[in-house]
């Protein structure tokens, strides 16, 4: 449901697009919140 380019998390520290299974920048290594991400489902 939804177009899947339009689900990412960004990194808190430099802003790298992230995998939403990753729990630590692998550019930086800044701990990233599973929460940050805004939703498109209603």
């Amino acid at each position: 449901m939804g177009d899947t380019a339009c689900d990412r998390r960004f990194c808190p520290a430099c802003d790298l697009a992230l995998s939403r299974a990753d729990e630590t920048c692998p550019e930086c290594g800044a701990r990233v919140d599973g929460g940050t991400a805004a939703s498109t489902d209603r």
